[in-house]
């Protein structure tokens, strides 16, 4: 790998606060850069290169389901290619179509999330999701005026810079401690999720999720996850094993016989969602199946982020 696209893939490994839309927009630049980095004999080396770099940034962020399509998308469109200039101008194409398609999806998604938000609609929402934030900035556009409240969303906080941004947008905002939301949720009238991947196991987001649609139901304050296509993780796709990661934000200097343990992520069952918001509107979650097997997945990821036996 190049030496500057391996610096660039670190960046992303060390971006631990952007949302999966915006880490999926910086590897498909990372992407389709990779294949310019260094001469290019041939389709199979364009290949290669696709596969080497996509599977160190599926490493980076493993449950980022738009990252594992954006790389199925490369390599079936790779098949198309006669030579390595064609191969090298589908990628630049693809990634392109993949970033376009998911400003626009963002877009459609916000539009049909208004239909939901009533006038000072109070809304609960956790972690720090872009096409949550899309969304609510639309509906204040539109004279909806939100009342916002956004989990701190520890260990990282990526619900402070949420707070920041939409108070930024003239946006009613408060801030609560994460063990808060479960008692504030029974006061709000919608919560709004955003998602790392959905598959027929659940939604995989922001580490607080699953207990806050528990709470959600107990109180019977709808609970939907605002999810691109691009989200939707291909069937057959093997996902690697969630270590528990020890990191310091908890206790920076915890006495020694502590262990720190704690995750960025946790799953949720489809059947605590009320509905998933898509570029095709709201949906339930039963019967997404068919809606996972629409997308083929790729020979070459059929064993996850392991190296195909040779």
């Amino acid at each position: 790998m190049d030496p500057f696209i391996a610096q660039s893939v670190a960046a992303i490994a060390a971006d631990t606060v952007s949302g999966a839309v915006e880490i999926a927009k910086k590897c498909a630049e990372v992407l389709a850069r990779a294949v310019r980095s260094r001469p290019m004999s041939n389709r199979v080396d364009v290949q290669h290169e696709v596969l080497t770099v996509g599977r160190a940034l599926m490493r980076s962020h493993p449950t980022v389901a738009p990252l594992v399509n954006l790389v199925n998308s490369l390599l079936w469109r790779l098949e198309e290619a006669g030579d390595s200039e064609s191969a090298i101008w589908l990628v630049d194409e693809t990634t392109n179509d993949f970033r376009r398609r998911l400003h626009v999806h963002e877009a459609a998604i916000a539009e049909t999330t208004l239909r939901l938000i009533g006038e000072e609609a109070r809304i609960l929402t956790i972690g720090r999701s872009t096409t949550v934030r899309a969304a609510l900035r639309h509906a204040h556009r539109a004279g909806r005026r939100p009342r916002v409240i956004c989990t701190e969303s520890r260990p990282l906080g990526e619900g402070r810079m949420l707070a920041g941004e939409l108070a930024a947008s003239g946006i009613h905002t408060t801030l609560i401690a994460d063990a808060s939301a479960a008692t504030q949720v029974a006061q709000c009238n919608l919560v709004l999720v955003g998602a790392d991947l959905i598959s027929s196991d659940g939604l995989i987001n922001r580490v607080g999720t699953y207990p806050l649609a528990l709470a959600a139901q107990a109180a019977g304050v709808p609970i939907y996850t605002l999810c691109s296509s691009e989200k939707l993780l291909p069937l057959g796709y093997r996902l690697p094993t969630q270590s528990i990661q020890s990191i310091n934000q908890l206790w920076t200097e915890a006495p020694p016989g502590i262990t720190v343990h704690t995750a960025y992520c946790d799953r949720t069952p489809l059947d605590l969602l009320t509905g998933i918001i898509s570029e095709r509107g709201i949906a339930p979650p039963v019967g997404i199946e068919a809606w996972l097997a629409a997308t083929h997945l790729h020979p070459l990821l059929r064993n996850g982020l392991d190296e195909p036996h040779s």
